[in-house]
């Protein structure tokens, strides 16, 4: 028989970089350029960063600009803590809390984005987050409100309902702080120490957490 013994003993699936409100129309430099050979490396670098591979610094654009159709206009809106523009982006505030937790196979990555004249920067430092660490701890027969897509891969809505509830096996109480479950698609997961920090810092708020349990014996 399982339980979730302590208030401690929970782990914290983040949404907010696939949240609408979070997206922002930021293009790489590169795919404003007539190199199809580079354009086609950061499209396969972005499908990988969405399901957890280690990616090196090489492979993520150092220039991000503005999309000139998207409105209202990219460099008009305020940028989230957390975001997504193909990549996942943090602001230097949630950069600065990851920054100092265990990133296990991932890593965080300097980016600079520019305002649509492409010679003034954007105020603070930003940063892609790559997770690339995976723990496979998803307990689906004890959990209520993810669907089965297909061989075994589950996807959790967007805006989960409120008899959702996941169950994790406790190892992932262990090794690092942010991960993927190779189970779960387009989610990934951090520590509630992690949480607890960022909260700390007013900055979790963006990151949209839903609450999971985990089973321990």
């Amino acid at each position: 028989m399982t339980k979730q013994s302590e208030a401690d003993d929970i782990i914290w699936m983040v949404r907010g970089h696939l949240s609408d409100a979070n997206s922002r129309g930021w293009q790489p430099a590169e795919l404003f350029e007539d190199n199809k050979i580079r354009a086609e490396e950061i499209l396969k670098a972005i499908r990988q960063s969405k399901i957890g591979w280690q990616l090196s610094k090489d492979q993520f654009p150092k220039d991000n600009y503005p999309r000139p159709d998207n409105y209202p206009a990219t460099d008009k809106q305020s940028v989230p803590q957390i975001f997504s523009s193909g990549f996942t982006f943090l602001s230097e505030e949630s950069a600065d809390v990851v920054g100092q937790f265990d990133l296990g196979d991932g890593a965080l990555y300097p980016t600079r984005l520019w305002r649509s004249d492409r010679i003034t920067p954007m105020p603070g430092r930003h940063f892609y987050l790559n997770v690339a660490s995976k723990k496979d701890a998803f307990l689906p027969e004890q959990s209520l409100g993810a669907k089965d897509i297909s061989h075994g891969k589950w996807l959790v809505p967007l805006l989960p309902q409120k008899d959702t509830e996941l169950w994790f096996a406790d190892i992932v109480l262990n090794g690092p702080d942010l991960w993927f479950d190779p189970t779960i698609i387009d989610n990934f997961f951090i520590s509630d120490r992690l949480k607890k920090a960022l909260d700390s810092g007013k900055l979790s708020k963006d990151w949209m957490l839903t609450r999971c349990s985990v089973a321990v014996d």
